[in-house]
């Protein structure tokens, strides 16, 4: 890891946790409980996808397999969706814009991790690509 991936993972990271502090800070600020239902539903999905994702990248190597048929970065959907969650649980400014920045990190990393990939993996890679979606779920699912 470089030094400026080690800097933006710090960065991310302490996001991440400033995040969470606003959610339980700010919950529920709109009296939305609509919401907070809809951030619970959104928060399990996300959570389901990090730990099914998680387990099949422990099979090393290129793995296109479970959750990587259906996109190409599900460990970063899932954060999203995470992300998402703790937006809807706060309904709070704050946490808004942190959410956006994380989100936004989070693309950039997308991308950065696609780059080494094709430098790893070569055409394969390149062939995944064009066949899974980078993380649009719905178009990955169409494809069953």
């Amino acid at each position: 890891m470089t030094k400026g991936h080690a800097i933006g993972h710090a960065i991310f990271a302490t996001l991440y946790v400033i995040q969470v502090a606003v959610s339980v800070v700010f919950f529920n600020s709109a009296g939305l409980w609509w919401l907070v239902y809809a951030g619970c539903i959104t928060f399990a999905f996300g959570l389901i996808l990090l730990l099914w994702a998680s387990r099949a990248r422990r099979r090393g190597g290129f793995v296109t397999s479970g959750p990587y048929a259906l996109v190409r970065h599900p460990e970063f959907l899932g954060h999203i969706l995470v992300i998402v969650s703790l937006i809807l649980l706060a309904q709070h400014a704050m946490s808004l814009i942190t959410g956006a920045v994380l989100i936004t990190l989070l693309y950039f990393a997308m991308i950065e991790e696609e780059r080494r990939n094709v430098e790893k993996f070569g055409d394969a890679y390149l062939e995944y690509m064009k066949r899974v979606p980078r993380v649009n779920l719905l178009k990955g699912l169409r494809k069953f």
